[in-house]
């Protein structure tokens, strides 16, 4: 694959099938356009192309800093392995909000011969959205290229978007989650020194950093995950929270590897992905209390 940070960087104007967006998260409607442009670009004997953005164009309007459900290099990955040829990793900033629909074609024909556009319902290039599906059907009619709109995804009755899968993230629903995704939702962190409280309750767990910047935290509680570290997969459990059985402040995520002794880890890189959802963080009278529900997450969680 083929990746490029701006479209004059692109030689030869190659023929494409192209799709543009944020594509955060790439999740399962997401998927489907891009399932559509390799489809086209197959069927057309040419290359298939994805536009998208570092940040995102809802981050840069609200002024807020949002953190994406994929790191830019993540999302590169991922549409490495759906087989797409050209992506270009453009970076969004105001200026480039600015420009109008008809310029923005301008680029894209300048650099690119388009065959055939892929797009959502509710798609605009342009500032301000101007330019909406009618105004790329009737470019399409004008340039000779033709337009493909691919409907909404749903899940449960709703709509698959990015937003709602950072609200359903917010309640740790993480099995909607992961289906809405099409994938394990997953946090990257470092390992380091904890309260090592876990030994004396018979269970040592892995004290993880997340890299906040980077990722979004589920809601507080108890999951089934599996964790990356030295390349291999282990399956594990993890609690998110404050753990206020012990009255402690500040953001803690714990996680126990079943049957593996994993001592000295303490600053490696290291992955979680959120399988399912066990409970919700709360806070036992005692440290037997604590014992007892911990040998039921991990029964439950073994089962699961």
């Amino acid at each position: 694959m083929e990746i490029y940070s701006t479209l004059d960087k692109i030689k030869h104007r190659p023929a494409v099938v192209l799709a543009i967006g944020s594509f955060d998260g790439l999740h399962q409607g997401h998927r489907k356009i891009l399932d559509k442009v390799r489809e086209e670009a197959k069927r057309l004997g040419v290359k298939s192309m994805i536009i998208t953005f570092s940040p995102t164009p809802r981050e840069v309007f609200s002024g807020l800093k949002e953190i994406a459900l994929m790191k830019p290099e993540e999302k590169i990955d991922a549409i490495r392995a759906m087989g797409i040829d050209l992506v270009c990793m453009k970076h969004f900033d105001l200026e480039f909000a600015k420009i109008s629909p008809d310029d923005f074609l301008k680029r894209l024909l300048t650099y690119l011969d388009l065959k055939a556009v892929v797009a959502g319902p509710d798609h605009s290039i342009g500032k301000k959205e101007e330019g909406g599906i009618e105004y790329l059907r009737k470019a399409g009619e004008i340039f000779g290229f033709d337009l493909f709109v691919v409907p909404k995804t749903e899940y449960k009755g709703q709509e698959i978007s990015s937003q709602l899968i950072r609200k359903t993230l917010k309640t740790g629903r993480i099995d909607d989650v992961d289906a809405m995704l099409g994938y394990s939702y997953r946090i990257c962190g470092t390992v380091v020194p904890g309260m090592k409280r876990g030994r004396t309750l018979g269970y040592p767990t892995l004290n993880i950093k997340p890299d906040l910047v980077s990722c979004m935290i589920p809601a507080y509680g108890v999951y089934c995950v599996s964790v990356r570290l030295d390349g291999k997969d282990m399956p594990a459990i993890c609690n998110i929270g404050v753990r206020p059985t012990f009255n402690e402040e500040g953001l803690s995520m714990e996680v126990y590897v079943f049957d593996v002794d994993l001592e000295h880890q303490y600053g490696k890189a290291v992955e979680i992905r959120f399988m399912h959802y066990i409970r919700k963080e709360r806070k036992f009278e005692n440290k037997e209390a604590l014992i007892e529900q911990i040998e039921k997450d991990i029964e439950r969680c073994k089962t699961y």
